[in-house]
């Protein structure tokens, strides 16, 4: 049998192996269906977070064991998210943010029946080893559905919903506690969460590409390999961006803010009732003003990156990021240190969106939501390591030289992102391409037409005529 496959024939074999794929004039809509499903699951999530202190305070445990449940969703998490990232590019991105959103409400309903500290943890445990593929198959709905120059813009859409959801939940849930008690607050937030999985049910069709298939209708074996260390170490290099010098550094800022932030936050805490002499009302409407300026600046700033390139606008964001850190360090003024966690939410916005979508334009296509589920273990690497090392350095440091310490953090990502160096096609609209086996240069120009948005490349080199 001839193993090359003619023009007509190469075509022909890829669309049959395409899922059907949603109208261009749906693709809005399923990105704001994602949007509102953010948002809901953001608010049942985040609704009942507060509410697990006094629930270990009935079965008798503390702050350790608070903790211990904190550590184990998070470290779950870290470890799975890639893994969940890979399933999602193999087995479709729909069926990883189902199978979450039910994950979620079989949890919601274990909280509701746990009799110990020890069954809480073991549930919160069991949802971050099985929810991390969310926000990865969510981001990879995304990229298949908009075009390089507009994808952080969407990304920015999908990642305001989650904000609104971080906003409005705890106010919700403090709410439904003080009124009718715990059992009705996690009654609301399961209907929440069982209102966010319908309505994925219903409006959220499958999007990704056949793993496997590659320009000029050649196949990859993308099945996982369990043979040995050297296979499965080759399987991963095959599936992570060919600038990988460029991967690291993104890699790098993810961990880096997150690893600040969650440096200062324990202190922070402490510091505000202590030192600043603010009640809880004071401390939750600046965390809500950070939310809200977050908010705003994902719905309508996270398109600068698409028209200005991702670089400045992860430069800028950074730098508005470290606001909230000086302005802790330097002023005692409520108005102003306000101010300053208004300005780190706009910025937060900024790098945000254009980081992933940078991580996105330098992955291949098949391996988009593995990729940002190595991104999400980056991030919660930082979340993990920022309170561990707190503890050792609080003996020797105070409170302003703990936000100096943040704010130098910060500092130094933006340093080593210039200092890097990548190659201006890593962070525009020019990504690898795989073509017979050689990786070329593609400019690549919106060409929307049917069966979903493709491009036309330009190519250079041998492919030019």
């Amino acid at each position: 049998m001839n193993a090359q496959l003619s023009h007509a024939e190469a075509q022909a074999h890829s669309s049959s192996l395409r899922p059907l794929q949603p109208r261009h004039s749906d693709h809005k809509k399923i990105i704001l269906a994602l949007s509102a499903i953010m948002a809901l699951q953001m608010t049942s999530f985040v609704m009942i977070l507060p509410l697990f202190a006094r629930r270990f305070g009935e079965f008798g445990a503390g702050v350790e064991a608070l903790g211990a449940s904190v550590m184990a969703y998070a470290l779950t998490s870290t470890l799975s998210a890639p893994i969940m990232g890979a399933l999602a590019d193999r087995f479709g991105r729909r069926k990883i943010v189902l199978g979450s959103l039910a994950i979620y409400i079989i949890t919601f309903t274990g909280y509701r029946f746990a009799s110990s500290a020890l069954a809480f943890i073991l549930l919160r445990a069991f949802a971050g080893a099985f929810t991390a593929g969310l926000i990865p198959a969510v981001i990879g709905f995304v990229a298949d559905l908009t075009p390089t120059d507009r994808r952080a813009k969407w990304i920015g859409m999908v990642n305001g919903g989650a904000s609104v959801g971080w906003i409005a939940g705890p106010v919700l849930g403090g709410l439904l506690y003080d009124h009718w008690g715990y059992d009705v607050a996690l009654v609301v937030s399961i209907g929440m969460a069982a209102a966010a999985l319908l309505t994925a049910i219903f409006t959220i069709p499958e999007t990704s590409k056949s793993p496997g298939r590659l320009l000029g209708g050649t196949q990859r074996d993308h099945r996982f390999q369990f043979s040995g260390l050297k296979s499965s170490m080759h399987a991963l290099r095959n599936a992570l961006p060919r600038s990988l010098s460029t991967f690291v550094v993104l890699l790098a800022i993810s961990f880096a803010v997150m690893f600040a932030w969650a440096f200062i936050e324990p202190k922070f805490m402490f510091y505000a009732y202590d030192e600043l002499g603010w009640n809880s009302s004071k401390l939750g409407l600046v965390m809500s003003t950070y939310g809200i300026a977050m908010t705003f600046g994902e719905f309508f700033l996270s398109h600068l990156s698409d028209r200005l390139g991702r670089k400045p606008v992860i430069a800028c964001g950074l730098i508005f990021f470290a606001a909230q850190f000086i302005g802790l360090a330097f002023f005692q003024n409520y108005i102003l240190i306000a101010t300053a966690f208004v300005i780190a939410g706009l910025g937060n916005a900024l790098f945000d969106p254009a980081l992933s979508a940078s991580i996105l334009d330098i992955a291949p296509a098949e391996h988009h939501s593995r990729i940002l589920g190595i991104k999400s273990t980056a991030a919660s690497l930082g979340n993990i390591l920022g309170p561990a090392l707190v503890v050792l350095f609080t003996p020797f440091l105070e409170a302003r030289g703990i936000f100096l310490a943040a704010t130098g953090i910060v500092c130094a990502s933006i340093l080593f992102f210039f200092a890097a160096q990548a190659k201006p096609a890593s962070w525009r609209n020019n990504i690898p391409s795989e073509i017979d086996g050689n990786v070329h240069q593609t400019e690549l120009q919106p060409n929307e037409i049917s069966q979903g948005i493709q491009y036309k490349a330009t190519m250079t080199g041998k492919e030019k005529k």
